[in-house]
């Protein structure tokens, strides 16, 4: 995970506000990416990019070990992929055809057909898809496919290519609903273009055509939806040419939402001459909150966001709408209004993914710690529990839970649900949980028991050809997503275990890193990829040296050992050392300050790593919450919460509950793995089960709260078969 080292996060649907900035190149806000000179949101999740999802991030090479081309193809292909990175197809395509290895060409060939840019032909992407069905971005390949689909193609050859399968771009969508208008479909074929129409996304000439060939199938009330969606995505241009097509009413509010997203200070005006019904608008008022909100104007903005119907809005926009009512729950939770905290985040119809995870476990949290309602609290935890399926979520419910029922003074239960927490032992949670019943705690991690398959037949798998000529090429972004893809093909833990050896060997620490970190998800355990260790440098700073397990927890969340990883705010390398940071820890060091050595030199860059975060142990009087959130998310943060929320080193504030109100949900992920992790490590490093130490490390050298006594009742005699306790009905599909 890159550092968040920047600045209050203001997320909006129309517009990005971003304040209080606290490094000299502020970085994008959270969920969003930038590729060259474009911003996007990125993959939401526990920084988890799909499997399928569009290539991201700069092209990032490096030297691998796997030796399969010869000298002569390395060279040939090397330049071929150079040429594809700067997007110059002819070049690329002509130095691929003069190389004599299939699979290299192949991969130049999937890098053509991906790229959007590249005037590929449908019928080449149709004839890859055929003959590559395992090959990662396949949706990508579709999309690229459905977009370059000519409208004289016959509809019969339309229909058939898409074979049953739903379209995935608006784009696709009314090209195969204008295939069935002809094919004499009308019903199903309007209803499908219209929707492409409402959802997709078009330049002015592809919208022109559009509405020439498909305009007399809008009603009003489709384009009204369509204006709707674009402002929702933050299109204004694409929003602005379509308000020629609804009405005066609906241009009005438009507008007005156009103001307020692009600036709220002089959106007053425009909001004042709307009537009271449009002044009432449902997503009105919701803009309205959030350019309030950006404003300083937090009661204003309670209010207005109270006024809005959340359920709804959620339902409809639930990625879009949370982070705002988050937000402004938070800000009341932090002025005392602990009950308009919790009416706003338990107000929604929120169903799964992060938004519902986040919003259940909010509302309990409330009611147990804010408002000393544990029956109420207990009910949010088991619709969590039920909703999510991961072991940081899963242990996160369970530990609550468990703390609803000590406060309700049922020892039993809680000892129950604090044990089923423990039963993620590599959890943050799962950690405390297990310190919670145990006088002694001991953290055992052990590997998932698997055989492998038999190497012929991996050798001979097309996704693993693919990656040892990626890994040769020193190609690591893309060897990512034939690894991933391998992975979802090939779940077993033999086969994963197999896949993380093979993309170690071949120098991609971090990309068997990943996959052992995505096979922990589905309960495969492998430490030894999951949490590798290097060679950590003697320290040369002031101070103390901060422990090892500790650079290795913070590393593996920073970089996930991706030494050449860099951030979008310029953040480099292991441990994502900020240039100007670099300046000033290299005179501490007594290092010469070399900029280019952040990446090309893991020892250099870890000193200075090191060399901050022991300086801000110093600060902080050694407390890891403290200088894992100020190396996150920066000091001026850091100080900023311990003025809003009390220090988590008194006696009289409860360190999770500190940790649980960081405002911003990177620091809060980041300070928490940065734990985890440092317990893990302790273990791997000592090669044997070690001395649980998570409380000592969250409340120092206060009392931490004592191991809970309760006794387990016996089993069941033998022959007996208990009955078990009914289950409700899950509430919600399950998450992450």
């Amino acid at each position: 995970m890159m550092p968040y080292r920047h600045l209050l996060l203001l997320v909006t649907t129309t517009m990005l506000a971003v304040i209080a900035a606290q490094a000299q190149t502020p970085p994008l806000p959270e969920g969003l990416t930038q590729q060259g000179g474009v911003i996007m949101m990125q993959p939401i999740a526990d920084s988890d990019r799909p499997s399928d999802a569009e290539p991201a991030g700069p092209i990032e090479h490096r030297e691998g070990t796997s030796h399969v081309l010869s000298p002569a193809d390395h060279e040939l292909y090397t330049k071929a992929f150079d040429a594809a990175d700067r997007g110059d197809w002819q070049m690329a395509r002509r130095l691929a055809s003069q190389g004599h290895d299939a699979m290299a060409s192949r991969l130049v060939q999937w890098r053509y057909l991906l790229d959007r840019n590249s005037g590929v032909s449908f019928a080449e992407i149709d004839t890859f898809l055929k003959a590559n069905p395992d090959w990662p971005l396949r949706s990508t390949l579709q999309v690229r496919a459905e977009q370059a689909v000519d409208p004289a193609t016959s509809p019969a050859a339309v229909i058939a290519w898409f074979g049953g399968r739903n379209p995935i771009s608006g784009l696709g969508k009314i090209r195969l609903g204008d295939a069935m208008i002809a094919a004499g479909r009308l019903t199903q074929g309007r209803a499908l273009v219209r929707q492409g129409w409402v959802e997709g996304s078009f330049q002015r000439d592809q919208e022109l055509a559009i509405v020439q060939k498909d305009g007399a199938y809008f009603t009003p009330e489709t384009d009204r939806d369509r204006l709707d969606s674009l402002l929702w995505r933050g299109d204004i241009d694409g929003a602005q040419r379509q308000m020629a097509r609804v009405d005066d009413t609906t241009q009005r509010l438009a507008k007005a939402r156009i103001a307020l997203s692009m600036n709220p200070q002089k959106a007053s005006k425009i909001v004042s001459e709307l009537s009271a019904d449009l002044a009432s608008n449902p997503v009105l008022l919701f803009d309205r909150a959030r350019a309030a909100r950006i404003m300083g104007d937090d009661d204003e903005a309670e209010a207005l966001l109270m006024r809005a119907p959340l359920k709804t809005l959620t339902k409809l926009h639930p990625s879009r709408v949370w982070p705002e009512i988050n937000a402004d729950a938070r800000q009341a939770l932090q002025d005392g209004k602990s009950r308009l905290a919790y009416d706003l985040v338990s107000d929604t119809d929120l169903t799964s993914d992060l938004p519902f995870a986040e919003s259940q476990f909010m509302s309990g949290w409330i009611a147990l710690r804010f408002l000393k309602e544990p029956h109420t609290a207990l009910i949010h935890f088991k619709k969590l529990e039920d909703g999510v399926s991961r072991p940081i979520s899963l242990a996160r419910a369970h530990y609550w839970q468990g703390r609803a029922y000590e406060q309700l003074g049922d020892d039993a239960d809680a000892w129950q649900q604090y044990r089923a927490a423990a039963t993620d032992p590599e959890t943050f949670y799962g950690q405390i949980a297990l310190a919670r019943i145990e006088a002694q705690p001991v953290l055992h991690i052990r590997s998932t028991a698997a055989d492998d398959p038999p190497r012929s037949v991996f050798e001979r798998d097309d996704l693993v050809r693919a990656m040892r000529v990626l890994a040769d090429l020193g190609s690591q972004n893309f060897l990512r997503y034939f690894a991933e893809r391998y992975q979802t093909l090939h779940p077993g833990a033999g086969a994963v275990r197999q896949l993380a050896q093979t993309v170690t060997d071949m120098g991609f620490r971090d990309v068997a890193l990943r996959i052992a970190k995505m096979a922990g998800y589905d309960g495969i355990v492998l430490p030894s990829y999951a949490y590798p260790v290097i060679d950590i440098p003697r320290y040369r700073g002031p101070g103390n040296a901060p422990e090892t397990a500790l650079v290795l927890g913070l590393i593996r969340q920073e970089t996930e050992f991706d030494a050449e990883s860099i951030s979008s705010a310029g953040a480099r390398g292991l441990m994502q050392v900020m240039p100007s940071a670099a300046r000033r820890n290299s005179r501490l060091a007594g290092l010469p300050y070399r900029p280019n050595k952040l990446i090309s030199d893991i020892d250099y860059n870890m000193q200075l790593g090191m060399t901050e975060f022991s300086g801000y142990l110093d600060d902080w009087g050694n407390s890891l919450i403290l200088a894992a959130a100020a190396y996150n998310a920066g000091p001026t943060n850091a100080r900023k919460w311990l003025a809003a929320f009390g220090d988590p080193r008194s006696p009289n504030v409860d360190p999770i509950d500190w940790i649980e109100q960081i405002p911003f949900s990177e620091t809060r992920n980041y300070v928490q793995r940065v734990i985890e992790n440092t317990e893990v490590y302790r273990s791997r490093l000592a090669g044997h089960d070690q001395p649980l130490r998570i409380l000592a490390d969250l409340y120092g050298t206060n009392p931490p709260p004592k191991p809970l006594v309760y006794t387990p009742p016996p089993p069941a005699p033998q022959g007996s078969v208990p009955v078990p306790a009914p289950r409700p009905a899950e509430t919600a599909p399950k998450t992450n």
